[in-house]
């Protein structure tokens, strides 16, 4: 009974054959534990946790409208009758923890109810309170939650099993309530403490993830949708919208004719005008940069541009270097960003009117340039020049591995694995530099535990690089927010490497047992042997 509902609670979708079967065990055990004579302590907590198990599963096949013999108001009844036999048991003795569990079940009978009503598989009606019963039935089905999570909370802490039920349950009656946003904090809760307590990989935190960023994501595209009728007149407005993390918006703002004419060079090099141009043109150089970054896919497209504007950024504060040093300081930044742009765009077999070994040269050539300047500066600032020296090295091995490069000395898998180890290296130094001057929980040291993460990802396999990119996507949320598109990115690729991994496990699993199978009868001899599976060594399903 309570293997099933745990198996089928782990699934996408409740299986309704699943809990017809659930329910049935229950019930069965139920009338077991209520037949035996004379009765002990034993006896009658067997038998209260068979009442426990028979009021959830019912309460689930309710939901499901019903299953084998059952009907939706059948199983209701049954779920119901559960629940006031085990009230009687309830006396003065009766500790918190314990009244909580049957305060939960009411809350999920109640939950259960309300939504087979909403599915039609049992009859609404208006109560004297002016609301629906299923309105009335979901409020009151919050509150016993809300009260067993702080019976919970008491005898275990927030950090059980028992207690993120609770929490689980409210996040749903929450966002059922009143909204996504009034669920999204239980929903987040409930992810870092199964994270904590169960593990990544376990079914439950696989599905309490997939609803946490469910529902991140539906946040999401609301928010582009309100945003994207923003009214952008200038690169001003598209500096506003990045700031906010809307960088599609602020590419369209520089799209725009406006916009575009505070991007075209002017003619004369000494007016104001000139200089104007060279900002804006490193900003956009950034911006382009940090867009592309967030997206699933870095667009040619956009990269193109970027390197665009980072030309038209160096070759302004080139000449105006002698003026003043917040222009020297431009100049550099301007090498950087031509350096990481034109990086990625190598990275991207080229673009424009630029070949991937003329991209690849520009932004060697630019690097060398900003190191040497950078030579006397703070770590902070010399570990960016690293940084970017590592983005280079890391986009020459993949213009290689696409075969955008070729190398006349060396093997095509000795220069990849050779540059990617460079880039570690590098990637590491810059890490122990950020990390000295800032910490941990830093934007730019972030940026370096996220390639960190990539490179031993590419070098050793997925398990050596999840460790980092689990780091990379604590430090952004809590940094950035969970609606940033890094932390969504971030988001997407410790997700897809945690599915990797738990389908790596099941494959392997399923090797295992088909092998054990396949020498159990592979011969009179060799099986006298083999050692039989153990139950111990069986999937449990239901863990």
């Amino acid at each position: 009974a309570e293997l099933l509902n745990k198996w089928a609670a782990s699934s996408s979708e409740y299986s309704k054959d699943l809990m017809t079967r659930a329910a049935e065990y229950a019930r069965d055990a139920a009338g077991v534990f209520a037949s035996i004579q004379p009765q002990d302590a034993s006896t009658v907590d067997s038998f209260a946790s068979s009442l426990y198990w028979c009021a959830l599963n019912f309460a689930t096949l309710c939901r499901l409208g019903g299953g084998g013999q059952w009907t939706a108001e059948a199983a209701c009844e049954a779920a119901v009758e559960a629940v006031e036999v085990a009230h009687r048991m309830v006396s003065e003795t009766t500790p918190p923890h314990r009244i909580a569990e049957l305060l939960f079940v009411q809350g999920v009978l109640g939950f259960c109810r309300a939504q087979s009503i909403a599915a039609g598989h049992l009859p609404d009606q208006v109560m004297d309170s002016g609301q629906t019963l299923q309105k009335e039935l979901l409020i009151d089905s919050l509150r016993l939650f809300e009260t067993a999570y702080q019976h919970w909370c008491e005898a275990y802490g927030e950090r059980s099993l028992q207690t993120v039920k609770a929490i689980t349950m409210i996040g749903v009656l929450q966002k059922e309530l009143n909204g996504e946003e009034a669920g999204l904090e239980w929903n987040r809760k409930e992810l870092r403490i199964r994270e904590e307590l169960q593990g990544e990989v376990h079914p439950r935190t696989q599905q309490a993830r997939r609803t946490f960023t469910s529902m991140i994501d539906s946040k999401l595209s609301k928010q582009t949708g309100q945003s994207s009728s923003a009214e952008v007149s200038s690169a001003d407005v598209a500096h506003y919208l990045e700031e906010n993390k809307e960088f599609e918006d602020a590419d369209m703002g520089l799209r725009k004719p406006d916009t575009l004419s505070a991007l075209a060079s002017p003619k004369s090099k000494n007016s104001p005008e000139y200089i104007r141009w060279g900002k804006v043109s490193l900003y956009c150089a950034e911006l382009l940069n940090k867009w592309a970054a967030s997206s699933n896919e870095y667009s040619k497209d956009i990269m193109i541009r970027a390197a665009e504007h980072s030309v038209n950024a160096v070759e302004v504060f080139s000449n105006q270097m002698t003026e003043n040093q917040e222009y020297a300081t431009k100049y550099c930044s301007g090498l950087y960003w031509m350096g990481l742009n034109f990086a990625t765009l190598c990275r991207l077999g080229g673009g424009g009117k630029w070949t991937t070994q003329q991209a690849y040269d520009i932004a060697n050539s630019s690097l060398s340039d900003c190191e040497r300047l950078r030579q006397s500066s703070p770590d902070e600032t010399r570990a960016e020049v690293i940084f970017a020296q590592g983005v280079l090295c890391f986009c020459k091995a993949e213009a290689v591995i696409a075969g955008y490069l070729r190398s006349t000395k060396m093997d095509k898998e000795q220069l990849v694995e050779r540059k990617f180890m460079q880039a570690l290296q590098l990637f590491e130094q810059a890490n122990q530099l950020w990390t000295a001057v800032y910490g941990e929980k830093h934007l730019e040291t972030v940026k370096a535990i996220t390639m960190i993460g990539t490179l031993l990802h590419r070098l050793q396999g997925a398990q050596a690089g999840m460790e980092w990119f689990r780091k990379e996507l604590k430090i952004r949320e809590e940094l950035q927010g969970e609606m940033h598109p890094r932390t969504q990115q971030a988001r997407r690729m410790f997700t897809s490497l945690l599915d990797a991994k738990l389908q790596a496990e099941r494959k392997d699993q399923a090797d295992c047992n088909a092998g054990g199978a396949q020498r159990t009868t592979s011969g009179d001899s060799a099986a006298s042997d083999t050692q039989m599976p153990t139950d111990d060594a069986k999937p449990a399903h239901g863990s």
